[in-house]
């Protein structure tokens, strides 16, 4: 396995898995739910800093 780590090291990549991991970082796109989740997050954030209320919507599941 091209990946190794310890309990005191770090972890490293090499070879098919390092080129993976650095064109994953350049170029993958954010995930759209995670964003809308992060927005909910930080509007919610700015509301109990300040000591208003907020109320949580529902999700519906599918």
């Amino acid at each position: 396995m091209a990946i190794k780590s310890s309990v005191f090291g770090r972890v490293e990549l090499s070879g098919k898995d390092a080129a993976r991991f650095v064109q994953q970082i350049s170029e993958a796109q954010p995930n759209p739910l995670a964003l809308a989740a992060l927005a909910r997050g930080r509007a919610i954030s700015e509301k109990v800093s300040k000591g208003e209320a907020f109320k949580m919507k529902r999700m519906a599941v599918s």
